[in-house]
């Protein structure tokens, strides 16, 4: 976990991108960014996720949720996730336990890996999903 802060800006990355070399290619290609848009806390998860990969949405979670609390939503936007398995519902399930009743979690879901696994399981009515970001952020 890497994390900078500059302006009204945090951010927190979680795994690094595969263009910097750092993953093999036994282990998927995920990132976790963290970024606040005004008080609303954005988490921009880019690449596969996977059972290896899935426990870095949570541990963003856990990271932003302290400052998140009652204030204002955290976002969670898979617009940019290229595989989506079941450990990526579980990864969800668990965010959505931790932000309970302390914070809204939202999830953007405009990537169709996302969206075919959260249809197949039932569980977009779990969730609170938005097909786009600036949806998200329109609701706040």
């Amino acid at each position: 976990m890497r994390r900078a802060m500059g302006g009204d800006i945090v951010i927190v990355v979680v795994g690094e991108s595969a263009a910097r070399g750092q993953f093999s290619s036994a282990e998927p290609n995920l990132s976790v960014t963290a970024v606040r848009h005004g008080v609303v806390q954005i988490l921009q998860v880019k690449g596969e996720v996977d059972a290896t990969s899935a426990w870095r949405i949570d541990l963003a979670v856990m990271v932003v949720l302290p400052a998140q609390i009652v204030h204002s939503p955290i976002i969670v936007d898979l617009s940019d996730v290229t595989l989506f398995s079941a450990a990526g519902i579980t990864a969800l399930m668990t965010a959505r336990k931790l932000c309970d009743g302390l914070t809204d979690l939202r999830i953007v879901a405009a990537s169709p890996p996302v969206m075919r696994l959260l249809e197949a399981t039932a569980l977009s009515g779990e969730f609170t999903v938005y097909p786009t970001l600036d949806q998200a952020l329109a609701d706040s």
